[in-house]
């Protein structure tokens, strides 16, 4: 599946970068901790968040920790087997954000700084005990990097897995500048920007993200909240009219970026696919000692 379903429309496929869900049964022989116990998931809870019902669920005791999927992808798409697994290390829940899942539609017009709000809401909502640890898949992690930036007494860490870099996405980003122009005799590229374009467009963006927010994204304050990104040590597959070696370059090279954006930081890489749930918990473990 080409990358671009992963980095920039990870809803239109079950194989997204990083998807903790694809590989939550696999033994993670990558990782050298063991396969960690499963704990029963709750029955779905009904939450209200500025008078918006949000779909959430909740597993373990102890440290609380809460999951942020990727854009257009349900808790259901994401989580699933994860989310026990990691239950055994504290109190774990995840929610479907507006326009997601089984949560009310979104509204016309929603950004970093209000998903962010919604987050802040649902941990209210759920009673979790603060600080709370906050994991984000992809496009979860610009929504938890916004919500840590207003909130760093409650964050106790981060934790992305392949986020998206600020300067990455939005019509002015990075992969768009480097994308060749569409091609009508190569269906892959006009493919691939054509759901760029639905994703840079608020009225056909499956969550109605505003474009600028990826502006704002940019500009987010330096914090001290620890934070640990979570890469695949592989890289990404694009159309052969792409120059795939500096599209991964300059991902990689952004990811650098966003490291530096708060203090203590650190890279994490993932060496294979298998290895995912294993130092997804692995990673967990470290950050709820922060």
């Amino acid at each position: 599946m080409l990358v671009v379903a992963a980095l920039v429309l990870g809803a239109c496929t079950t194989a997204s970068s990083g998807d903790p869900n694809r590989a939550s049964g696999a033994a993670g022989t990558a990782a050298t901790a063991p396969r960690g116990a499963s704990t029963t998931v709750e029955p779905e809870r009904d939450v209200v968040v500025a008078g918006h019902h949000v779909k959430a669920r909740c597993a373990g005791s102890g440290p609380s920790v809460i999951l942020v999927t990727d854009y257009a992808r349900s808790m259901d798409d994401v989580w699933q087997e994860i989310q026990s697994r990691l239950a055994a290390q504290g109190r774990v829940c995840a929610y479907d954000r507006l326009g997601v899942g089984r949560s009310d539609a979104a509204p016309d017009r929603q950004t970093f700084t209000s998903m962010a709000g919604d987050l802040e809401g649902v941990i209210s909502a759920l009673g979790l005990t603060r600080p709370v640890v906050v994991m984000g898949h992809a496009l979860g992690g610009p929504i938890a990097l916004s919500w840590a930036s207003k909130h760093q007494a409650d964050a106790r860490a981060l934790v992305l897995f392949d986020p998206m870099p600020p300067g990455y996405l939005g019509p002015k980003g990075s992969l768009v500048k480097a994308l060749p122009p569409p091609d009508p005799g190569d269906p892959e590229l006009s493919n691939v920007w054509r759901d760029v374009e639905r994703f840079n467009d608020q009225r056909t963006n499956k969550e109605s993200l505003d474009p600028e927010s990826w502006t704002a994204y940019e500009r987010l304050p330096a914090m001290s909240v620890p934070l640990y990104i979570l890469l695949e040590a592989w890289p990404q597959q694009w159309p052969a009219a792409v120059d795939a070696k500096k599209v991964d370059a300059t991902w990689r090279g952004l990811q650098r970026g966003l490291l530096a954006l708060s203090t203590p930081s650190e890279q994490v890489s993932v060496p294979t696919q298998d290895a995912w749930p294993t130092v997804i918990e692995n990673t967990l473990r470290r950050a709820l000692m922060s």
